[in-house]
């Protein structure tokens, strides 16, 4: 059961610092109100039956301690500071009462010239993750409301016409903002007169992104009556000066579990390490995935964008496929490979960390060779400072997060790991950790340390059980001849084949995938890069190489997949996806698809029939092979 403590902060004294010291003496008990809230539904929590009726159909039946406390509060019209962890449910915890206070907003009131809602957020991916999630429960609401999403590289007509027939709630970036000023898309008096509602979601990343200024033009304008609401997973100093900023007299939670003091890291999540060399972590990386005795679908964190093409490439050749995620390419491809990922038509995504020191990393290298391309004239696409994927980004049944390069923080490793273990589902975490990130990773080990209880002895991080050494040398020749492949020449051009991909996919077919979205199933993002296919011998793992004791693991592994209903086909979804491929299949034309022979569909399905034994006669051999090829 969660523990929440709440803070409110006295009219007589509205300054913000009080609140900054009772945060600062929470490890003390000092000041606070310390409540465990009862189990509580939804219709006691004073929800309308419109809203309760979406969440029934969206599969919701009980709201999550965030949301028990948050939502009458905000119901009530205070100012709130949020602070759980990710996955708790904070998205809802303000979706709901935001929505049920415009369905009861006055309609014979004057027309108004701005939206009533604004909800800002850090990056373009958490912004289409909201903007969804809004727009799903207003469709099952089935009300008069209208909610838009803009993002800064907008055309100046594509913002006028989203804004036209003025909707009730905007979801957009801070920098957004200051462009529809200028282009006089939106007025600061309107908003000053129209505004009801802020939110800062992700609030401790928004000044870290570079949008203070922005939020200056925006809170200069924000009018006396405004509720303003900051949901954050951490505090810090960002978020405090987004208090002092923005808020008037708020009430602080922090919601707590009863086994977790200030919890780092969800204690659901188990987190282990393995110790080998930079040269070694391609060797590791593949006996993991390649012995499976991770638990799919597994997130792999790297720290620049030619480390994961290179990963990429070196799965290839062993009939991995993955897909890769940076802020290099285009927002619609980026927003595509998650609701891929997401859906399970992958298992592997190959994230670039979205960190300072990485952007930093990529445009030094830039800049070093700036001169020797000073001839071509052409220098690498410019990295989308709004790009973020290691906060916010809800990734669906993620099971494990890997860090195959070690982050450059403690925060970092914190929010990597944050992806696993959503909505107190269990999850883990693996790190391969060298000998030059060995410092570093000591300074995780010892701040996870502090947070814990000082009775138990055993490390937070604990080194991987499942795959012995014996395993990972069996694989080392054929990993180290794959590796000389991937060169450096290799790996430029494979970025820049993806890149081009993405483009032509972004541009050219965003128009038609608007028209036709079943099309998009079309698109995959976790197509080889590497000219040739993958040799036999490389991709089909002969059984005498693996130990018995990993075979065991592989084993418990997926009937922990199979329990868990997990079991599919290779490479993609469960039944869900299967039957999105029946849907397809029934939508189709039925001129294109006809076959004067007879039904195509055997007793197994399409896979199960390649899998029996010789066809009766030649036309059953002929409808197999027919089948193959679709």
């Amino acid at each position: 059961m969660g523990k929440t403590k709440v803070k409110p902060v006295e009219d007589v004294n509205p300054e913000v610092e009080e609140v900054e010291k009772l945060e600062e003496q929470r490890d003390d008990g000092e000041d606070e109100v310390e409540q465990t809230e009862p189990d509580k539904s939804f219709e006691e929590l004073g929800l309308d039956s419109r809203l309760i009726r979406a969440l029934d159909k969206k599969g919701i039946e009980k709201p999550t301690p965030v949301q028990k406390i948050a939502i009458p509060i905000i119901l009530e019209g205070k100012d709130v500071v949020a602070r759980a962890k990710t996955g708790s449910g904070k998205t809802l915890a303000y979706l709901l009462p935001l929505l049920q206070k415009l369905f009861s907003a006055d309609s014979g009131s004057k027309k108004k010239l701005a939206p009533s809602a604004f909800i800002l957020v850090p990056s373009r991916e958490l912004c289409q993750q909201v903007f969804t999630e809004v727009a799903s429960l207003i469709e099952l609401c089935r009300v008069q409301l209208k909610a838009v999403q803009l993002t800064s590289s907008m055309p100046t007509s594509d913002m006028r016409n989203a804004l036209a027939g003025l909707p009730e709630i905007l979801v957009c970036t801070p920098a957004c903002i200051p462009k529809c000023f200028a282009a006089g898309v939106l007025e600061p008096s309107a908003i000053s007169d129209s505004l009801e509602i802020l939110v800062l979601d992700e609030a401790d990343l928004l000044l870290s992104y570079g949008y203070e200024d922005n939020l200056r033009s925006v809170t200069s304008i924000i009018p006396r009556k405004c509720q303003c609401l900051l949901m954050s997973a951490t505090t810090s100093s960002d978020v405090e000066k987004l208090k002092k900023l923005i808020l008037h007299n708020p009430t602080v939670l922090t919601l707590t579990e009863e086994n977790d003091k200030e919890e780092a890291v969800p204690s659901n999540v188990q987190q282990f390490w393995i110790s080998c060399s930079t040269q070694d972590k391609l060797l590791h990386i593949l006996a993991l995935l390649k012995l499976e005795v991770v638990q799919k679908k597994v997130l792999i964190f790297v720290n620049t964008i030619d480390m994961g093409f290179k990963l990429k490439l070196f799965l290839e050749k062993f009939g991995i496929k993955s897909a890769i995620l940076n802020g290099e390419l285009p927002q619609n491809s980026r927003l595509h490979i998650l609701e891929q990922f997401n859906a399970g038509l992958f298992d592997y995504l190959i994230a670039t960390d979205d960190n300072s020191q990485t952007k930093k990393k990529e445009e030094a290298k830039g800049e070093n060779s700036k001169e020797n391309k000073k001839k071509k004239g052409r220098g690498k696409p410019k990295l989308d400072a709004e790009f973020g994927v290691v906060r916010g980004i809800d990734f669906k049944k993620v099971h494990t997060v890997i860090n195959y390069d070690m982050p450059q923080s403690v925060t970092g490793y914190i929010h990597r790991i944050g992806r696993t273990g959503r909505a107190y589902s269990s999850g883990s975490s693996i790190s391969l950790v060298s000998t030059d990130e060995m410092e570093g990773f000591e300074k995780i080990k010892s701040f996870l340390a502090s947070d814990k209880d000082k009775d138990e002895d055993s490390d937070i991080i604990t080194p991987f059980p499942l795959l012995t050494e014996n395993a990972v040398e069996s694989l080392r020749y054929r990993a180290e001849d794959v590796a000389k492949s991937v060169t450096k020449v290799a790996i430029r051009e494979s970025r820049a084949q993806d890149l081009r991909n993405e483009i032509i996919n972004s541009e050219k077919l965003k128009a038609h995938f608007e028209a036709n979205p079943r099309d998009l199933d079309l698109l995959k993002h976790d197509k080889l890069l590497s000219k040739t296919a993958p040799a036999p011998h490389l991709r089909d793992l002969p059984e005498y190489l693996v130990d018995p004791k990993t075979q065991e693991a592989s084993k418990m592994v997926k009937l922990a997949r199979a329990a868990m209903g997990g079991s599919r086909r290779s490479g993609g979804g469960g039944g869900r996806n299967n039957n999105n491929k029946k849907r397809s299949r029934k939508g189709s034309d039925p001129l294109k698809t006809f076959n004067p022979n007879g039904s195509k569909r055997g007793h197994g399905g399409g896979i199960g029939q390649k899998k029996d034994g010789k066809g009766s006669n030649d036309d059953s051999t002929n409808q197999k092979k027919q089948k193959t090829t679709i």
